[in-house]
C-alpha cells in the first residue's frame, strides 16, 4: 500500500489489479488525472525515468510502476515504438480491401500479424469485404509484391489494392 499525493491511501487489488484511491475503484478504462498526467509525460518523453515520472505527478516511484503496469494491462499504454524522421517513411502507402473465403476470418487474419508492411490491419463486416490493411512499402513494384504475397495465403479470395495518392488529414500516425 503506497501514499498518494494528498494523503490518500493507495491499494491495489492483487487478484484484479484494480487500484482503489481513497475508497473509489478505477477499473477497465477510467483515467483520473494523474494517469492522464502520466500519459502526457510519456508523450513528450517516453525515455523518462519512473523516478522523474513520480516527482512531476507528485506520488512514490512504486506507486508510478503501479499505474503504468495498470495501464499496459488495461491496453491504454498498448506497445513501446521508435519513430524516424521522414527520411526513413516508406515512399507508397497502399489500402488493401480483402475478401476472405474461409470461415471464421480469425486464422487467416492472425498470419499477417508479423508483416512489417502492415500498418493497420482491420476486420470488418462487409457484404463483399473482411479485412481493410493499410500497408507502408518502398515503392509500387514493392506494393505489388506485397499484393502477391497476400492474395497467396490460403483463404484469401479477392484483394482491391488502392494505392494513397496523397495525404489529405492524418491523426495521430503512430
Amino acid at each position: 500500500m503506497g501514499r498518494g499525493r494528498v494523503g490518500k491511501q493507495l491499494a491495489i487489488c492483487r487478484r484484479c489489479r484494480h487500484i482503489a484511491a481513497g475508497g473509489r475503484i478505477m477499473a477497465g478504462r477510467v483515467l483520473d488525472d494523474v494517469d492522464r498526467r502520466l500519459l502526457g509525460l510519456l508523450e513528450k518523453d517516453a525515455r523518462r525515468p519512473v523516478v522523474a515520472l513520480a516527482k512531476a505527478v507528485g506520488l512514490s516511484r512504486s506507486a508510478v510502476q503501479e499505474r503504468l503496469a495498470r495501464l499496459e494491462d488495461q491496453g491504454t499504454i498498448s506497445r513501446y515504438t521508435i519513430v524516424r524522421g521522414d527520411q526513413d517513411k516508406a515512399a507508397v502507402t497502399g489500402i488493401l480491401l480483402v475478401r476472405i473465403a474461409v470461415r471464421p476470418c480469425e486464422p487467416v487474419l492472425r498470419k499477417l500479424r508479423d508483416w512489417p508492411e502492415i500498418r493497420a490491419c482491420w476486420s470488418v463486416a462487409g457484404p463483399t469485404i473482411d479485412a481493410v490493411i493499410v500497408a507502408s512499402v518502398s515503392d509500387n513494384a514493392a506494393l505489388g509484391d506485397f499484393r502477391e504475397r497476400l492474395a497467396a495465403l490460403d483463404g484469401v479470395d479477392d484483394i482491391i489494392t488502392a494505392p494513397v495518392l496523397r495525404t489529405v488529414v492524418e491523426r495521430n500516425p503512430n
